[in-house]
């Protein structure tokens, strides 16, 4: 009985022991079930990062047509799943109207689009974006035509298309069409216009592998390749394309487009008055066309009615100054007035010589300068520069980077026109020989202009957030103050900190905005007092070709909360400063959702990026960063050191601090914030005072005159050293005095100044400069003070009785 008990009892304990198994067997898969989607709620708080593209299959839209593009980058999005927080799925960002489909199957790497274009979108070249939750990606170029648009193949199925695809090394791609005799086909390759590095060969062969034709990159295509053949017999073709070198950099992307096709390469005149009427498009015929109305610096053109046009889309400047058209009636020289000038003229034979009679003003510069490569034409201009009699006073051949010429002539005394010359200094000349020379009287020391340039090229802002784009200028003559504007920010978006002062770089712009429903694409300008400039991205590809796309910057929002990471200054001084040849820290702190995640530090400046005399980079002239600072685990304060260059020629500078939120392997930025702008005084060691603000020397018909120049030195900002003190500017034929030295304790000095009896008479504007070294273990780094300016004036010795 006990034993049957004991079994029983036995049995119970193992069906219950099972079930207890069973129960634990369904809540451990359970578990690891729930678990990613419980993962994925508890990090839907995170912020999409900015999408980036690497690579486009086809890149190029067909107007009245539906292309299917194929996109490869990061930070896509996902396509909503079960308990996942939900992605708003990307889309395309164009500066035009176009129906756009999203195919299914879209991964955070890969999206596949639909995109048709109707009649009214004119072709040329556009940029297109992938817009995220996260913001917009950096733009990529495509080519809008009327060509199907394919990804490159064996065999072109059908006349005209577009192919699409890679060469990189010494691969050399191939691909055969189908020909009729006296079919003519045009064959070129956009490569290098649209961002590639590809420096495209092209070459066709009949069917027994007969070369017919071939073409590589030329200057007038910026490197790329055309060739126009006409087809001998019915039959299969091939089209081969490598790299010049057959060592192709990446990227090596490229449009092979095939058929009979109309292009335009050159508009004349290139530039033209606020009155013209009509211009010429050159390319696979000469066609005038009407101008219409302009309404800013660059008039787009539209197309002739023809169809498959190809290409850069045409476009004219318009000039503020007078503008003239060489005159058709031989031997003729057309007379120019005094002034900025443009004109414009083709050299039709070869070895031809164009010649223009320009009114000057004596004793000033004058700058002539021939615009022919840079505008596709293949001439090689040249210069000369001549009198009344025809004695040839100064020439030029090539200019840096350029074939085209340019000069500087300073006019003589007494001299009021000269007689300008622009050759065919190769023996090009042709109906395409055209050329555009254009006049500046040198204002001081430029034009009297200014060009604006950014090194920023999207937005994305959080919500309540804001962002700071650096605009800088280049003062060409100019020194008035400049003010910042946008056209088409998004509704809601509002810029401050626009103004760039009369004696600043630039200007950082704080751009701020509420909630941004709908990306937009957003065009630049500054504005002085009687000259208005377009801000481009410095060193876009297409600024020749297609101007406009320098100027787009995308503005787009992210679901970023702007509480979530912040950025601000922590404890910094009212008074800081920028002490030349020193250093300044900035102390800021940081708030993030996540105390771990990795953060690192961007520096803006209100300064221009400095260049050397050979026009390179000098970051040893630059406001800039000791070393790269790093947010650890945890770690909220941190301190920036900043070098400050030994030059700093404005007053005052803004900076700014940007952090970036970084993925745990630092390879994507996941968000951005910046720090309030704030302005630095520049505190110079030195200043220098004149007694008087302008001087007068008499010469003497034996001895000349010799003047002093007299005046006090202050020492700022706790200096008590020593301090030179130098004189520049002095009139022709005169010996620069060597500066002296004013000793610790002392403040006057007294330069004298020795002018010889041959000495011109007239005015000339004295320098006077004030240097010295703030730091004692430093000798050799001297800080200088403004310059201030004495007038002498030099009076004639009188005539000998």
């Amino acid at each position: 009985m006990a034993t049957k008990r004991h079994k029983k009892t036995q049995k119970a304990k193992t069906e219950n022991h099972r079930g207890c198994r069973h129960t634990v067997f369904l809540f451990v898969p359970l578990r690891a079930f729930l678990w990613p989607f419980l993962f994925l709620i508890l990090c839907s708080s995170l912020t999409a990062a900015e999408p980036s593209v690497r690579s486009v299959n086809v890149r190029g839209l067909q107007v009245e047509g539906t292309t299917t593009i194929t996109i490869d980058g990061d930070s896509f999005g996902h396509p909503p799943r079960f308990l996942a927080p939900i992605s708003k799925p990307p889309r395309l960002l164009l500066p035009f109207t176009a129906k756009q489909t999203l195919k299914p199957g879209f991964t955070d790497k890969r999206a596949e689009f639909e995109v048709t274009l109707d009649d009214a979108i004119t072709p040329g070249l556009y940029h297109l974006r992938v817009v995220t939750e996260g913001g917009a990606s950096l733009p990529v170029v495509v080519g809008v035509d009327r060509l199907a648009q394919k990804p490159f193949g064996p065999t072109i199925e059908a006349l005209p298309s577009a192919l699409h695809g890679t060469v990189s090394g010494a691969t050399v791609a191939e691909t055969a069409f189908t020909g009729k005799a006296n079919e003519k086909i045009t064959i070129e390759v956009e490569a290098q216009r649209i961002g590639s590095k590809l420096r495209p060969v092209v070459h066709l062969y009949d069917a027994k592998k007969r070369q017919l034709a071939w073409a590589w990159g030329t200057p007038t295509l910026d490197g790329d390749a055309r060739l126009e053949a006409t087809l001998p017999t019915d039959g299969t073709y091939t089209i081969t394309l490598h790299d010049a070198e057959y060592a192709g950099p990446a990227p090596g992307y490229f449009r092979l487009k095939v058929g009979q096709l109309l292009y335009v390469d050159q508009v004349f005149p290139p530039i033209v008055g606020k009155g013209a009427k009509r211009v010429e498009l050159i390319g696979s015929a000469i066609t005038r066309v009407e101008l219409p109305t302009a309404t800013g610096n660059v008039l787009m053109l539209e197309w002739p009615k023809e169809r498959n046009w190809s290409g850069p889309r045409p476009w004219v400047r318009i000039s503020s100054r007078p503008e003239f058209d060489e005159s058709s009636e031989a031997g003729k020289v057309l007379e120019l007035p005094a002034g900025a000038v443009g004109v414009s003229g083709k050299l039709g034979t070869p070895h031809e010589e164009d010649r223009y009679k320009v009114a000057v003003v004596p004793n000033t510069r004058v700058r002539f300068e021939v615009f022919a490569e840079r505008i596709g034409s293949p001439v090689d201009a040249s210069l000369v520069i001549r009198n009344e009699a025809g004695a040839v006073l100064a020439q030029a051949e090539d200019s840096p980077k350029t074939l085209d010429p340019a000069l500087e002539y300073k006019v003589p005394d007494k001299v009021t026109s000269v007689i300008v010359g622009v050759v065919d200094a190769s023996g090009r000349g042709g109906p395409r020989a055209t050329y555009r020379l254009a006049i500046n009287p040198v204002k001081g020391e430029g034009l009297g202009d200014f060009t604006l340039t950014t090194p920023v090229q999207r937005l994305t802002l959080p919500a309540s957030g804001k962002t700071v784009v650096p605009v800088f200028a280049d003062r060409r003559g100019y020194v008035g103050k400049i003010d910042v504007s946008a056209d088409g920010l998004p509704a809601g978006v509002k810029l401050e900190g626009t103004i760039i002062p009369p004696d600043a770089d630039g200007t950082l712009v704080t751009v701020t905005a509420g909630q941004i429903a709908v990306p937009g694409i957003s065009a630049w300008k500054g504005v002085g007092s009687d000259y208005t400039a377009d801000v481009v991205l410095k060193n876009h590809p297409l600024e020749r070709l297609q101007p406009w796309l320098a100027t787009e910057l995308s503005v787009a929002g992210t679901n970023l909360k702007a509480a979530d990471f912040t950025i601000d200054w922590k404890n910094l001084p009212a008074d800081a400063g920028l002490s030349p040849g020193g250093k300044l820290a900035l102390p800021i702190t940081v708030k993030r959702l996540d105390p771990v995640a990795p953060v690192r530090f961007v520096l803006f400046t209100s300064q221009a990026p400095p260049t050397n005399l050979a026009g390179q980079p000098d970051p040893n002239s630059a406001i800039r960063v000791e070393k790269p600072v790093e947010l650890g685990a945890k770690v909220s304060d941190s301190e920036l050191s900043l070098l400050i260059p030994a030059d700093l020629p404005a007053n005052s500078y803004q900076i700014a601090v940007q952090a970036e939120l970084l993925s745990a392997d630092k390879t994507r930025v996941l968000a951005t914030t910046v720090t309030p702008v704030r302005s630095f005084a520049v505190k110079l060691p030195v200043a220098i005072k004149t007694n008087v603000a302008s001087l007068e020397a008499k010469l003497d018909g034996k001895s000349g005159a010799m003047i002093e120049v007299k005046g006090t030195v202050e020492r700022l900002n706790g200096f008590a050293g020593d301090i030179a003190v130098s004189l520049t500017g002095v009139p022709a034929g005169v010996a620069v005095p060597a500066p002296i030295t004013v000793k610790a304790g002392e403040t006057t000095f007294a330069i004298k100044l020795t002018l010889p009896v041959a000495t011109v008479p007239g005015e000339a504007k004295l320098k006077l400069s004030a240097s010295g070294a703030p730091d004692a273990k430093q000798p050799n780094v001297r800080v200088k003070g403004r310059e201030i300016e004495v007038v002498l004036n030099v009076i004639a010795a009188p005539p000998p009785k």
